[in-house]
């Protein structure tokens, strides 16, 4: 009986003891100095009120799961590409423009003269005095009349369309990223000879995931075509014509 009361006791101590630690026991562990992490409304406060910034700064909880550790279908998201100088790009090459122009000049200028000699000074060699006096019954007489007139009209009308595909080399990174490119392209077919030369500026932003950009997407765009042959030749003006517009006589 005695040894069994002293039983009780004993436990019953025990058990008063672990839970006046359990109390005393600072929260994060005997000793530990971390402070649990800021809130939404502290993060905020320290970001300007800006939820998306404080967003941003919240960390990450490493408790909990991620996409790609509960889903076996999910894609993980494509590291983002760096281009460097000599890296080759494909332009695709869509250009078309429309000009159309009208001018009309209507120019007409008329001009009259009439004039007559009524009387005209005389010199006379014996005494070298001028003297004066009539020219006779006719007097002489000076008519002109002249009259011109011109009249021009002049109409543009020009639609261009091109398509082609072109790879570039990356000449120069910038120091804000953007891409300085050049591509040349040269195709002879027998006597027939084409050379391209395009050279531009885009955003590396701009170049798609198959490595490529449209020719509108460039800047300082310089596109030059180039034919030479026997096709060239045929519709090719001789130097005469070229002198003679030149001179414009008429």
């Amino acid at each position: 009986m005695f040894w069994g009361l002293a039983v009780c006791a004993v436990v019953l101590y025990a058990a008063c003891f672990g839970t006046a630690l359990g109390q005393s026991a600072p929260a994060n562990g005997a000793g530990s100095t971390n402070s649990p992490p800021p809130g939404v409304g502290e993060l905020m406060r320290q970001n300007g009120g800006s939820l998306l910034r404080a967003t941003l700064a919240a960390q990450a909880d490493p408790s909990r799961a991620t996409l790609k550790d509960v889903s076996f279908t999910a894609v993980p998201e494509p590291e983002p590409r760096t281009l460097k100088k000599h890296d080759l790009v494909t332009i695709i090459i869509r250009e078309t423009s429309e000009y159309k122009s009208e001018a009309t000049t209507d120019l007409k200028k008329e001009a009259t003269l009439d004039a007559r000699l009524e009387e005209f000074a005389k010199l006379n060699v014996k005494n070298f005095a001028i003297e004066g006096g009539g020219i006779g019954t006719t007097p002489p007489s000076v008519k002109a009349s002249g009259k011109g007139e011109f009249k021009g009209d002049g109409s543009v009308d020009r639609s261009d369309e091109f398509t082609a595909r072109i790879t570039a080399e990356v000449l120069d990174v910038k120091p804000n990223g953007t891409l300085v490119l050049q591509a040349r392209k040269f195709i002879k077919t027998d006597e027939e000879e084409q050379e391209m030369v395009l050279t531009g500026v885009c955003r590396a932003e701009d170049v798609t995931a198959d490595n490529s950009i449209y020719s509108h997407q460039l800047h300082d765009q310089t596109l030059v075509k180039m034919h030479k042959g026997a096709v060239r030749d045929s519709t090719k003006r001789g130097w005469l014509p070229k002198l003679l517009d030149l001179i414009a006589p008429f």
